[in-house]
């Protein structure tokens, strides 16, 4: 992906479904992450932003047994693909899973849901401050009385001078596959641009467009919402000034109607 409007080739759905869970399954702690959203729900109804290829929703449907209802929207045919043949072999349960393909900063779809949740930087997806703005408002818009927005993502700092570069680095991904991986950050549009190259000669080209705690305060009481809990991950764990992933709760304002 780069600054241009993305070809349909190159959306990130098309460019990762195929690697994305070979490479991502165990980028975060999927028991903690379970845990926590069905604590957070109590009971209630979840829609998850961004489902993708089912990390957390498969393990989540499971854990829950048919006690709750569970939406997925994500806009990737090629994602949402791997989903589907998740839920066909799935047990019974996975029944209450509801797919929706569409766009996560759009209407939503018809709660109410106790928690309304984003994972691993997808909230970062979306391609600007206006839609992201519009995500926090959809989601505000359909969770029940007391219900959250949790969003999971790496930690930016405000100080825009503190991260401006390019990098280069190899990482080798679980499945063995040796990866190039170049990123330039540009902390005035607030974005990350970057590609994989794998050992095979191919590039997976992306595009984030990140949050810094203070744009984060901003969009959320814009959207009548608050901070109301920031982890270091789903763990719970304490968010530390050296934390490198968040976890922001958001509830509605106590004055807002």
């Amino acid at each position: 992906m780069d600054h241009e409007p993305e070809r349909r080739d190159e959306t990130y759905g098309r460019v990762f479904a195929d690697v994305y869970d070979d490479w991502y399954q165990k980028v975060t702690n999927v028991d903690e992450t379970v845990d926590t959203l069905v604590r957070l729900a109590g009971g209630g109804d979840l829609l998850e932003l961004g489902v993708g290829t089912g990390r957390i929703a498969v393990p989540l449907a499971a854990r829950l047994g048919g006690r709750a209802r569970i939406v997925g929207i994500d806009e990737s045919d090629e994602m949402l693909a791997i989903w589907r043949a998740k839920l066909s072999t799935a047990p019974a349960s996975a029944a209450h899973s509801e797919i929706v393909q569409g766009d996560m900063s759009a209407p939503l779809p018809r709660g109410p849901f106790a928690i309304v949740f984003c994972t691993f930087n997808t909230f970062f997806n979306l391609s600007d401050h206006e839609t992201q703005r519009a995500c926090l408002r959809n989601a505000a818009a359909v969770l029940t009385p007391g219900g959250a927005i949790a969003l999971e993502f790496a930690v930016f700092p405000d100080d825009e001078h503190a991260i401006a570069g390019e990098f280069i680095e190899e990482r080798r991904r679980p499945d063995g596959t040796l990866v190039v991986s170049t990123s330039t950050i540009d902390p005035v549009e607030h974005t990350v641009t970057g590609r994989f190259t794998d050992d095979a000669g191919r590039d997976r080209p992306w595009r984030i467009r990140y949050v810094t705690p203070r744009m984060l305060a901003g969009m959320a009481h814009d959207a009548g919402l608050v901070v109301t809990d920031r982890w270091e991950d789903f763990g719970r764990r304490p968010f530390l000034a050296t934390s490198a992933r968040q976890v922001c709760v958001l509830r509605r304002r106590l004055n807002t109607r």
